[in-house]
């Protein structure tokens, strides 16, 4: 078992990790699908280039395609992999107070438990054989897509309709389907939706609305998780839906993808000395 601190850019956890002696910063994205690292992380003379290129979608369904590297050793604690395969993208800036040089996608993580805990502000990774669960498990349905690793699971509307969401720690809020406004009790035009547009670095034209909503919403195996008083973005997707932050972390989640499950413990508040 390791652990290793975390802090935050925004909502997204962010970890030291060294690739092969060297010290970096990455966040944890269970939405990511593939590893990313920045161009500069592939610019190192220990990355192998493999001439291959791996094709995705963004949730608004307008295809990435990145180029494909194999690092070196890539730790996190004490846990490492060898040859991780990982896309190649322009993150930004490396090392500002908001910098990051890569993204650990749910696969960096195959065999092993993770566990976020929000107020030790800590990430426990252990082996997943023998992790004994205490909390309520929710069954996960894993995609896989070339390196790609992505979660799935059961989400229960206010409506009743049971849909399919990816379980994402990239994102914040509740992101739904627009065709899903109606199961929350909400139209376009009423008076409490706000709606906005815009056009992203891709050139597609998007259009979002939030509404608050009294809810609930909750996996469908653990309906004593459920939300009430949402926020929730409604856009065009290619999913159902996406489930973040805002409702995973109100507990201690554990992924363990070789187990296909997602445990959400009580929270232990850290007190003060």
């Amino acid at each position: 078992m390791t652990s290793v601190f975390f802090d935050r850019v925004q909502h997204l956890v962010r970890v030291p990790v060294e690739l092969a002696g060297d010290s970096y910063r990455f966040l944890v994205d269970t939405g990511i699908g593939v590893t990313v690292v920045s161009s500069v992380v592939a610019a190192r003379p220990d990355v192998r280039w493999t001439g291959e290129t791996f094709a995705a979608r963004r949730m608004s369904g307008q295809e990435i395609r990145s180029p494909i590297v194999r690092l070196p050793r890539l730790k996190l604690g004490e846990h490492e992999v060898d040859a991780l395969v990982a896309g190649v993208a322009d993150l930004g800036d490396v090392d500002g107070p908001a910098g990051f040089a890569g993204i650990l996608g749910a696969g960096f993580f195959e065999n092993q438990a993770v566990t976020t805990d929000p107020d030790a502000m800590s990430l426990v990774v252990q082996p997943a054989a023998g992790f004994a669960a205490n909390g309520y498990e929710i069954p996960l349905e894993v995609r896989r897509h070339g390196p790609s690793v992505d979660l799935f699971a059961t989400l229960v509307l206010p409506s009743g309709r049971e849909v399919c969401v990816e379980v994402d720690t990239g994102s914040g809020n509740l992101i739904l389907d627009a065709r899903y406004l109606p199961d929350c009790g909400v139209q376009v035009d009423d008076p409490g939706v706000t709606t906005k547009t815009g056009t992203d670095e891709t050139g597609y034209h998007w259009t979002r609305h939030w509404a608050a909503i009294s809810g609930p919403f909750h996996f469908a195996a653990a309906p004593e998780t459920a939300q009430k008083n949402v926020r929730v973005q409604f856009q065009d997707i290619i999913h159902d839906g996406l489930v973040g932050t805002d409702y995973l972390e109100r507990y201690r989640a554990t992924f363990d993808v070789s187990g296909s499950r997602l445990i959400l413990s009580p929270r232990v508040p850290v007190r003060s000395r």
